[in-house]
């Protein structure tokens, strides 16, 4: 899976995209809001919470782990 934030891209390995869905993101409160690459979270329509990747935080951590 291919990511991008403004003109940058990075590749994600995934074993299967089941779904693709609009949510709106929560943040995690206070002791979750320092999670790297987590943006918030997201109530499913089955009552989970789903975890929101913060796709500019992945981007900067893969090129960091290049350099």
């Amino acid at each position: 899976m291919v990511i991008s934030e403004g003109q940058k891209r990075c590749a994600l390995f995934v074993d299967d995209l089941l779904t693709q869905i609009q949510v709106v993101t929560k943040s995690l409160g206070k002791g979750m809001n320092n999670v790297p690459v987590v943006a918030g979270g997201a109530i499913m329509g089955d009552g989970t919470v789903g975890l929101i990747l913060d796709v500019a935080g992945i981007i900067s951590m893969a090129r960091q782990k290049l350099m």
